[in-house]
């Protein structure tokens, strides 16, 4: 019972993100198609599109379409990949889980339902609970998928 009220208070008290459907499935299109800003793809905006991919393929699937769709946003962005490398595989990796596992523990709920509530509960800081900042900010992370040095 007490696990049902922690699911549910953070719904009862938190700031909409999005009023509509709709509204998510822009943030996808744009970030599909390249035409969401650099200002405007925050963290956020990649819950969301996680979510939605999850919502609708395999974690596999989703997870290589999250990547790809990274790596052409960053290009769109006018980054120079040969150059710089903004993009991090360890993170990728580790939101997909996460987004994946509050997807099924939501599940019954409404895209919109479920979108607003992920971004009310995890904030951009969230995989420092299970990384410290030395294995989660190295190269190895970056390039590559590392396990959790803390706790899981």
């Amino acid at each position: 019972m007490i696990r049902v009220f922690a699911r549910i208070i953070p719904f009862l008290i938190m700031k909409r993100k999005y009023e509509s459907e709709n509204e998510i499935l822009a943030v996808v299109r744009s970030f599909e198609d390249g035409s969401i800003s650099r200002d405007d793809w925050k963290h956020a905006e990649h819950l969301t599109v996680a979510l939605y991919y999850l919502s609708h393929h395999d974690i596999e699937t989703a997870t290589e379409k999250m990547r790809k769709g990274i790596f052409s946003l960053l290009r769109s962005f006018g980054v120079d990949l040969t150059k710089e490398m903004p993009y991090h595989e360890t993170l990728t990796v580790f939101w997909m889980r996460t987004v994946a596992d509050f997807n099924s523990m939501s599940d019954g709920d409404s895209l919109l339902g479920k979108a607003n509530g992920l971004v009310a509960t995890f904030d951009k800081d969230h995989p420092l609970k299970f990384y410290s900042r030395e294995i989660l900010f190295s190269n190895a992370a970056r390039t590559g998928y590392v396990e959790p040095d803390l706790k899981n």
